[in-house]
């Protein structure tokens, strides 16, 4: 039997303030928190390249561009590089592609609606490091606040912005349509990326994945058959961070015509903020659920919603929302597990896969249509250990910021207005 997620007590947060703060914290660049790649404890193959590309489409006389930034394998030597505001990194701009590793798998990143493509660098960096071209995005939301190229938008505007998410989180399957567009980006960069002069001829056709975050889970899912006619079967699995919009505008049925690999995140701190009329437990049970196996759900310790994006405003307040070294090290290393086992075939991907890890708080797997679904608990101490007033583990320091993130959980709704300013 599927094991549902479970409900919790935490207070309400409105989705269209939770939203708005995920906007602030992606307006000034992107990156890492200062995690350059070298640092994951995930091994790398590859020394990491990076290209920003334009994507031309439309017909003659009115062509259009999607701007994509792409990581990838590549021989050349990386430097250390700022993507933008605290964000870091340690790759090789518009390097050569390394032909002989190839063919390598591709993922398709979506982020969330109003942010860009440079908002997972803390995953998807490390992600090229083992062997995967990376390709994310910068979709054409109506309200767009940092793009790839120019970085954070002068002439953004806040408040129309947040309109519009009250409209995105009242939104129902019915609704879809507009959003619709997002999904045919993601399938003119699948496109345009296969016929790529410099990447197509070295990318793996039978080993694709897509993925997003937010809103990104919404565009990522609709093309693994939810929607019938915008079914794309080169897709062999989708990857999921916290998506609400993933929940709302699908119905179960439609959401059980995902048989493909998938792996859901989510926050323990976001379990009870509301997307429209369901919380986000609610709407992670409705997708994990209802999607076939082989599936997986995992909770984040002391995670929310905007601990699946780099942080990009550099103050106090942003370094408590946004994620945590400890919170970027278990998402990346159970997310490039999922791929490398579901994808490229990787048998030791089952060593992570097959355990818990003392920062999730809640980890189920459905692993084969023949196993049943089964919670699996944090293994290890998280016992506090202080040497010379510090505490010594990443987790340890993760877990005692846990109190401070709840204070500022309680002041949001008072500090949001002086937070955007």
């Amino acid at each position: 039997m599927t094991m549902g997620i479970r409900k919790f007590e935490t207070g309400h947060r409105p989705f269209t303030m939770l939203l708005g703060i995920v906007f602030v914290l992606a307006i000034k660049g992107s990156g890492t928190s200062g995690l350059h790649a070298a640092e994951c404890t995930c091994r790398s193959l590859y020394n990491v390249g990076y290209q920003a590309l334009d994507l031309k489409y439309g017909n003659d006389g009115d062509e259009q561009a999607i701007t994509v930034a792409v990581w990838y394998p590549t021989s050349a030597k990386p430097k250390p590089h700022i993507y933008g505001g605290p964000t870091s990194g340690n790759i090789a701009v518009d390097a050569a592609l390394f032909v002989k590793g190839g063919p390598y798998p591709l993922l398709i990143f979506s982020h969330g609606y109003g942010g860009g493509g440079l908002g997972y660098v803390f995953f998807t960096e490390q992600l090229a490091a083992k062997g995967w071209i990376v390709v994310a995005p910068d979709h054409h939301d109506r309200h767009s606040a940092v793009r790839i190229k120019i970085g954070r938008k002068k002439d953004f505007d806040r408040l129309e912005f947040l309109q519009y998410v009250r409209k995105i989180a009242s939104s129902s399957p019915r609704d879809r349509g507009k959003y619709l567009y997002r999904l045919d980006e993601m399938k003119l960069t699948l496109d345009r990326m296969l016929s790529h002069p410099s990447f197509g001829n070295l990318i793996d056709r039978e080993r694709i994945a897509v993925g997003g975050h937010s809103f990104g889970g919404f565009t990522s899912l609709g093309l693994c058959g939810t929607i019938k006619e915008r079914h794309d079967t080169r897709v062999k699995a989708v990857l999921l961070f916290s998506t609400g919009a993933g929940g709302y505008l699908f119905t179960e049925e439609e959401l059980r015509s995902v048989r493909i690999p998938s792996m859901l995140f989510i926050g323990e701190r976001e379990r009870e903020q509301q997307r429209g009329t369901k919380t986000m437990s609610e709407l992670s049970d409705k997708i994990y659920r209802s999607v076939f196996p082989p599936k997986y759900f995992l909770e984040v310790k002391g995670a929310n919603h905007f601990s699946f994006n780099n942080r990009f405003v550099e103050n106090r307040r942003s370094r408590l929302l946004s994620g945590t070294e400890g919170q970027f090290k278990v998402i990346r290393r159970y997310s490039i597990a999922f791929l490398d086992k579901h994808v490229t075939g990787r048998k030791d991907a089952d060593r992570v896969l097959e355990r818990s890890d003392p920062m999730l708080t809640r980890y189920t797997r459905e692993p084969s249509p023949n196993i049943s679904g089964r919670d699996l608990k944090a293994t290890g101490k998280t016992t506090q250990r202080t040497i010379s007033g510090k505490e010594s583990s990443s987790t340890n320091r993760d877990l005692g910021m846990y109190g401070i993130h709840k204070q500022v959980d309680q002041t949001l709704n008072s500090e949001y207005l002086d937070h955007l300013s």
